[in-house]
């Protein structure tokens, strides 16, 4: 499996001839409200051609109606999955809901050899869920937006059954988000042996530093990498 990292909370995984992206966010559309990119989309969503796209909640920087036109623009074929917030958004824009399939919490679903699971998020969209993606090498935990809670790694075990090996974890610590160190805190619970930050550098008043993060974590023993949106990562 290879990752790539789109800025904020957007990744493109390549598993098996496959392509999925997650949260891809690759217009400026928030421009219109005063959240402007600090540097812009690393991909065309022209060019992402996605066999299938993974939204973990109705937020425009993660359900980016702009990107999702131009996705089915070139992809007419291409599987939305995502909650019932997310479904009921494509749906009220006008979009054929028809190739989307909704996800709740515990749910499953299976696209070339990798397993999705929807897992527990606090976020402010209640239908909000991270994700645990999974092959017969490896375990991904992608957190989305999610506050810390106390339980909150012991819920996403428990519906996982597997340690993550390695954990994607928000870190701006705004807007529903965990700060640094909670997500660093929540990667130890969970007992990933790595880690990466993300849903940060894209927006000037909703951002963080990664290095105390990794700091932080390299000092337990946790590998960590920061991501850069122009490199392609082996898993």
């Amino acid at each position: 499996m290879k990752l790539r990292w789109l800025s904020q909370a957007g990744f493109l995984l390549q598993s098996q001839g496959m392509r999925i992206a997650i949260d891809p966010y690759l217009s400026d559309d928030l421009a219109k409200l005063k959240h402007y990119r600090m540097s812009p989309p690393p991909i065309d969503p022209a060019t992402l051609n996605p066999d299938a796209v993974i939204f973990s909640h109705d937020h425009l920087d993660h359900y980016d109606p702009a990107t999702v036109a131009e996705i089915l623009r070139i992809r007419p074929d291409c599987k939305l999955i995502g909650p019932e917030s997310v479904c009921a958004h494509h749906k009220k824009l006008g979009f054929d809901a028809s190739n989307f399939i909704k996800i709740k919490e515990g749910g499953s679903e299976y696209l070339c050899g990798l397993k999705i699971t929807a897992v527990r998020a606090y976020h402010s969209d209640p239908c909000a869920v991270g994700f645990f993606i999974s092959t017969e090498k490896s375990d991904i935990y992608i957190s989305a937006d999610t506050l810390y809670r106390p339980t909150l790694a012991k819920e996403i075990l428990a519906i996982s059954g597997e340690k993550p090996t390695l954990a994607i974890v928000c870190i701006n610590g705004k807007l529903g988000n965990m700060p640094w160190n909670d997500a660093a805190k929540l990667v130890l619970e969970l007992g990933a042996s790595a880690a990466m930050p993300m849903h940060y550098g894209l927006f000037a008043d909703n951002t963080e530093n990664p290095e105390p993060f990794k700091e932080y974590l390299s000092a337990r023993g946790i590998s960590v990498t920061i991501p850069n949106e122009h490199s392609t990562y082996d898993l």
